[in-house]
């Protein structure tokens, strides 16, 4: 189709599931048939269009796109050029607080799937014009949009340079959910611990830009991310900020305690079991035994099938409506567990280890699939060499954390080398008063605040 058809004098072209029929009708279709309109297509921009955002465009493509995504495109004469005229209108779904990250005293709010609705909840919280919001896209059949934001000033520009490198290089068609962008830009691609920050909540998204990260916005997803990422900020919550750094610094002890026991525990049982009963108090010993007596599988085995259980359970309930997953999790969990035991299938011991261990992983949502296969490597490093399989899984788990990055940043700069600016807020959070400078691994302007 020829869009510049001499014949055709002015038209208008829109997608009606897309756009804002008020504001096309009164900013676009009014002024268009009550003002004598310019040959020019720059003077029929600055005059007959009343819109309050619209746009010059000279390549075909592109304004295909802009219709594809709810904008108006105004075709005047036989110019070359276009007038891009914002007028989207979807549906979006309300601001509300977001289902994974509650918060018991802070903000109610979280990101929706409308991309400028986000962008705005950001500039709510950060009202600087240093805040840059940079609007690209990838997906060569999607275009998806998304944003870059950055504070002009705290971040590293060598970071945002970067980052942008390898957003340059996705090439694929179709970008669905942040995660597809997280994938493609990730420093170990190939590792199962997550070198990404993930986010639905605006305070906490700010507060990273505010740290010198970058965030990305995508259009259609109400997650979004935040690089570079720091181990240590899976154990960080927005209550932690949110109450006494007292009271906050308990719960964040309980997730760091959580997520070790969660994959040392179920080792040590069984490495004690298979190699060292003799470290046990004789009355454990007797009441292990006594447990195990009638049980015909072996411990190893008996603590995978567990687990396995554990985790279809943990699946079921997460996938099924909220009221029939809390009967799947409240049958699975009380009446097959004591219907095993009863049976001898199981011994109550391994299923209190084994349950513990589960909750205890859980208490860090995000480090899930972590846990997971940290657990069940050093599960059998332990039933075949004891202790010594316990010490080499906990050391080759801390080289593979030592050895990843994050946008070159080092996963665990908080931890090694140990610096003074990241004491106040990395295995406790020291009062809002005395957290003065911000961690020196990805910012150079390290005053956030002066001295009370």
């Amino acid at each position: 189709m020829n869009c510049h058809n001499t014949k055709l004098k002015i038209a208008v072209l829109t997608l009606n599931c897309m756009i804002n029929n008020d504001l096309v009708d009164r900013d676009v279709i009014y002024p268009l048939s009550t003002n004598e309109i310019s040959e020019e297509i720059t003077l029929a921009n600055a005059k007959a269009v009343t819109a309050h955002t619209s746009e010059l465009e000279y390549e075909l493509e592109k304004a295909a796109i802009s219709i594809a995504s709810g904008d108006a495109v105004v075709l005047i004469g036989d110019n070359p050029a276009v007038i891009v005229i914002d007028s989207k209108g979807m549906p979006q779904r309300d601001i509300s607080a977001p289902d994974t990250e509650l918060s018991l005293t802070g903000p109610s709010e979280g990101f929706n799937e409308n991309i400028m609705t986000n962008i705005s909840l950001v500039k709510k919280r950060i009202m600087s014009p240093n805040l840059k919001c940079e609007m690209l896209s990838s997906g060569k059949q999607s275009n998806s949009k998304y944003c870059l934001c950055y504070i002009d000033g705290i971040v590293n520009p060598a970071l945002v340079k970067t980052l942008k490198k390898r957003l340059e290089r996705i090439d694929t068609d179709y970008i669905a959910d942040v995660n597809y962008i997280a994938e493609f830009i990730r420093d170990n691609k190939s590792s199962f611990v997550k070198t990404y920050g993930k986010t639905n909540r605006p305070d906490v998204f700010c507060a990273k830009l505010l740290e010198g990260r970058i965030g990305i916005i995508l259009y259609g997803s109400p997650t979004t991310l935040t690089l570079p990422f720091i181990f240590a900020e899976n154990f960080q919550t927005p209550d932690d900020y949110y109450f006494n750094c007292y009271y906050a610094n308990v719960g964040r002890a309980l997730r760091l305690i959580g997520f070790y026991l969660s994959f040392l525990l179920p080792s040590a049982y069984i490495a004690i079991l298979n190699h060292h009963v003799n470290v046990l108090p004789s009355e454990w010993l007797y009441s292990i035994s006594g447990a195990r007596i009638g049980v015909p599988l072996p411990t190893l085995l008996e603590m995978l099938l567990l687990f396995g259980v554990f985790e279809a359970l943990r699946e079921t309930g997460a996938r099924m409506p909220s009221s029939f997953g809390l009967a799947v999790n409240i049958v699975g969990a009380v009446v097959l567990g004591q219907a095993a035991v009863d049976a001898r299938l199981v011994s109550a011991p391994m299923v209190i280890i084994v349950s513990f261990s589960g909750i205890a992983g859980l208490m860090v949502y995000d480090l899930k699939g972590t846990v997971f296969y940290v657990r069940a490597g050093m599960i059998l490093l332990s039933a075949y060499l004891g202790f010594a399989g316990l010490c080499i899984g906990s050391l080759l788990f801390t080289l593979l954390l030592s050895n990843m990055t994050s946008l070159g940043i080092p996963l665990m700069s908080f931890y090694s080398p140990f610096s003074k600016n990241a004491k106040a807020d990395v295995f406790f959070r020291a009062p809002i008063y005395k957290m003065n400078y911000r961690q020196s691994a990805f910012t150079n302007n390290l005053k956030r605040q002066g001295r009370v």
